[in-house]
Parts: structure tokens; C-alpha cells; sequence
């Protein structure tokens, strides 16, 4: 019996990685917001936050942010994320789950049904950013970054952003991303200053 149901479940991992559960289940947990800086000025960092909705209060599952079709997190009500990019262009995306799935074997096609907003961001080393989710009540434009953002998701001022986020957790440790799009773990970051610092000297 067991084995009729194998198929189905392989089809599901296939399909797109596994959802976050929602605020429905619980107020989001995690540490209370702390200003970090981009670790040099090839490097820029990116606040990502969801400010605390009745809406939001009532998901079932998170929306994912995803990076080239591959998801780095998800961000539940009252949650941020914290992010540091190599100087590049990425490709960010949100999608919103169902039954537990984002169902990325879709992505860019017609029956991409999970996609919310999509967009480039172009990094620049030694800048912070804030981008701020919010379905219900878009921000005020940018005026520095002015289009900037789609739907949803859009960049807000440092005044704004700044101001708003500090009621939200964290939802996730830091991440940072490689300017291939891939997530950079601690000891490969670590080897990369290394082979950096020995080109400098010439070795």
C-alpha cells in the first residue's frame, strides 16, 4: 500500500521545496531587530521585512523569497530577513505556497501559478538597502531607488525602513550570496578572503 503513495511523494519534492508554516500557527519568533553593516564595501546589505498585519496574522503558510529559482527564505508576518550580495544583479522573487509546495518545476511558464512579484536587483558594493513586503498597504515611492520593486515588494527610504523594521524578528540567520547567486557557508567565505588577500600581495 505504501508503495502506491511513492510516486505521488517523489513528485511533490520534484515539484518545489517545502513551506514555512504561517503566523496562523504562531506569532513569528526570533531575535528582536539589530543593525548590522555590509562586512566591506564589496558587499551590500539588504533588509528584507514584513511589517505585522491582521492579513498577514492569518496565512497558513509564508511566502518564499526565491534567488534564481531557489528559495533562501520566507518571511511570515512581523519577520525580516538580512542578506549581503556580492556587487552584481540578481534575480528575486516571491512566490506563495500550496499545500506545502511552491511548485517551482513550473517557474517562467505559463502555469507558473505561485509567482507574487518578481524583480532585479542591481547591488552596489558599501550600500544598504531596505525592501519592505507588504499585499495591503504599499509604501510611499522611493525617490532614490524610483521604480524600483513590483507589486508587493517594493524598496522604501532608509527614514522608512529603518523606522519600521525595528518592531519585527528575525526570521533567519544572515545570509550571503555570491554574485553566481549561490549562498556563500561561513568557511568558504573564509578561504575566499584568503585567496583575495594573497592576490594582493602578489602570491
Amino acid at each position: 500500500m505504501g508503495r502506491r503513495y511513492l510516486p505521488i511523494l517523489l513528485l511533490c519534492a520534484v515539484l518545489g521545496g517545502c513551506s514555512t508554516p504561517g503566523a496562523f500557527f504562531g506569532a513569528t519568533q526570533g531575535p528582536a531587530f539589530q543593525a548590522v553593516a555590509p562586512s566591506d564595501a564589496e558587499h551590500a546589505l539588504v533588509y528584507l521585512y514584513r511589517p505585522q498585519s491582521q492579513w498577514a496574522d492569518q496565512e497558513l503558510e509564508a511566502p518564499g523569497l526565491f534567488l534564481n529559482n531557489e528559495l533562501i527564505g520566507s518571511l511570515p508576518s512581523n519577520g525580516y530577513l538580512v542578506l549581503e550580495f556580492d556587487t552584481a544583479s540578481y534575480k528575486l522573487e516571491m512566490r506563495r505556497p500550496l499545500f506545502g509546495s511552491y511548485w517551482t518545476l513550473f517557474a517562467d511558464g505559463p502555469l507558473d501559478f505561485t509567482l507574487i512579484t518578481s524583480f532585479v536587483l542591481d547591488a552596489a558594493g558599501g550600500h544598504t538597502y531596505y525592501l519592505r513586503y507588504d499585499e495591503l498597504d504599499p509604501p510611499p515611492k522611493n525617490s532614490d531607488q524610483p521604480g524600483a520593486g513590483n507589486g508587493p515588494l517594493q524598496w522604501v527610504e532608509e527614514s522608512l525602513g529603518s523606522q519600521e523594521i525595528t518592531t519585527t524578528r528575525q526570521v533567519q540567520p544572515s545570509e550571503r550570496i555570491a554574485a553566481s547567486g549561490e549562498m556563500v557557508r561561513p568557511q568558504e567565505g573564509f578561504w575566499r578572503g584568503v585567496g583575495k588577500a594573497l592576490d594582493k600581495i602578489g602570491i
